[in-house]
């Protein structure tokens, strides 16, 4: 199975002139746990909730304040939408990630892919395999 066919295709983008304060906005209006940062249409750091948390409200500092660049993930690692999604699976678990970028063949933005996506498409075959199983064994 391929990436493109599991991620999430909405992407909640900020500027990087927003604060931490926009960012929470942001996910808490799309549902999302994570934000690409954007300048000049350039992918710069990919911001979390917990990066928030950690590095904004954990040290006392207004959110409202903070530019996200000083609180995102700059060395952002992606993935392309034709990888398979073991090969990614692997590659989040290698470098700890629980998100990922997802660009296509001319390196454009085109998804997010968070270990949240897998799971659900994992169980989801998992279920399928079981049925076919009990189904087989009556």
């Amino acid at each position: 199975m391929k990436i493109k066919e599991i991620m999430t295709k909405e992407i909640a983008c900020v500027d990087a002139k927003s604060t931490a304060a926009d960012a929470a906005k942001k996910m808490k209006n799309q549902n999302v746990g994570s934000v690409l940062v954007i300048d000049d249409n350039q992918l710069k750091g990919l911001l979390t909730d917990r990066a928030i948390t950690t590095r904004t409200v954990a040290e006392e500092k207004d959110p409202r304040s903070v530019p996200v660049t000083d609180i995102m993930t700059k060395d952002i690692i992606g993935c392309r939408e034709d990888d398979d999604i073991f090969d990614v699976v692997k590659m989040m678990g290698e470098n700890k990630i629980r998100r990922m970028p997802v660009v296509n063949d001319q390196s454009q933005l085109v998804g997010v892919v968070s270990m949240s996506d897998i799971a659900q498409q994992m169980r989801s075959g998992l279920d399928s395999m079981f049925d076919e199983l009990s189904k087989a064994t009556k």
